[in-house]
């Protein structure tokens, strides 16, 4: 037999490399194309034709083929990435997502990729090549996906609506309470027992406390109203919030150390509400006989900075850690520490607001770091 040249053996290879080409394309169910531009005559794949159910007889080998089944309004986007592609003479990558439709009427996403390959000494596209690939069944999770998330934005927004109008509404029958009980407290005291004032007194405490609760779910259902984003610098918000919790750190005895913190992009008064929180923590649940000592630090990373939160107090146990960012929720009676249990979830409805999340490091009796996230 006669030994191939090597010009034969070229083609051979090309052949073979085709081939191959052709089974990977065949095996992961993308189908490809090769469009002879002056010609006007495009090689459309079996595999191409039957993603949207035509045999290969059905469909010719021509561009109207597949141009009379495409949605039109997604037709301008394919010759305008192909325009681009021919004017940057290949440095602009085409390709296109477009949807199609089936021979049974249903709709098909395709991602569309392709390339020119031989240029004429004038530079005019001559051949170009590319492949389809089905990603409807990528899209229908998308659209879902982008439904959750719109449902659960609405449900969120309805949430915040309710506890907006049940707490406004809520506090003019407290107001109401408040003002007749202290009323009758003041014009019969030591007039109808001992055991009697006791009871206004206790009703005049739990409308004080349903009072401040009430104005936390408003204040919790506002935050995420302010829209506009501003650039916050951590060492002049910290800077101000000391000034004004000042006589709380001095009553304290409080030291604050604050580290180089960066500037973010955020809600200013949101940011500043989730330091105070933090810090009025920090100074609430102190050890007795032991100096309060607070530390604030960040640590810039590639997408994010870390801001961290470091107290000396009492800390906290190792199965309350679940349960602290829920709303209401006290670990200490009332009689220990004032409050109502909803600074620690404004915090976290913040820190989520900024994409960001918080979690907390501690011991009990040897202090607590909280550590938050704030998205750049």
């Amino acid at each position: 037999m006669k030994p191939l040249s090597e010009v034969d053996q070229l083609k051979n290879q090309l052949r073979e490399q085709e081939t191959i080409y052709k089974n990977i394309l065949e095996g992961t169910l993308a189908g490809y194309w090769d469009w002879k531009i002056p010609e006007n005559y495009e090689y459309l794949s079996p595999t191409f034709k039957s993603m949207f159910g035509y045999e290969d007889h059905e469909m010719p080998n021509h561009p109207d083929s597949w141009q009379k089944i495409i949605f039109q309004e997604d037709l301008p986007k394919v010759f305008e990435s192909f325009g681009a592609h021919v004017q940057s003479k290949g440095e602009i990558p085409f390709h296109a997502e477009t949807r199609y439709t089936h021979k049974n009427g249903s709709t098909i996403w395709v991602y569309c990729r392709g390339k020119v390959i031989e240029w004429d000494e004038k530079g005019n596209p001559l051949r170009a090549v590319g492949s389809h690939v089905d990603i409807t069944k990528l899209k229908e999770v998308e659209e879902a996906a982008k439904k959750d998330s719109m449902q659960l934005a609405l449900k969120n927004k309805e949430l915040e609506q309710f506890a907006y109008v049940a707490s406004h509404d809520l506090q003019e029958p407290i107001r109401t309470i408040s003002s007749f009980t202290s009323l009758l407290a003041q014009q019969y005291k030591g007039q109808l027992g001992e055991e009697a004032d006791q009871y206004l007194n206790f009703i005049l405490d739990s409308t004080s406390r349903m009072k401040s609760m009430v104005n936390g779910l408003l204040e919790h259902s506002r935050i995420g109203h302010e829209k506009k984003l501003v650039i916050v610098d951590g060492n002049a918000l910290i800077k101000q919030i000391q000034e004004d919790m000042k006589v709380s750190i001095t009553e304290a005895g409080a030291k604050i150390i604050v580290g180089e913190l960066p500037a973010v992009a955020g809600h200013e008064t949101q940011i500043r509400l989730l330091f105070q929180n933090l810090i009025s923590n920090a100074l609430k649940f102190r050890k007795q006989g032991t100096p309060v000592k607070i530390q604030i630090i960040a640590e810039q990373r590639t997408d994010e900075v870390q801001f961290s939160v470091i107290d000396n107090g009492i800390g906290i146990e190792e199965k309350y850690k679940e349960h602290i960012f829920a709303m209401f929720q006290r670990l200490h009676a009332k009689t220990e520490y004032e409050g109502t249990g909803i600074g620690l979830a404004h915090c976290q409805k913040i820190v989520a607001l900024h994409g960001g999340s918080i979690w907390v490091e501690s011991k009990l009796n040897e202090g607590s770091t909280f550590h938050f996230t704030i998205k750049q």
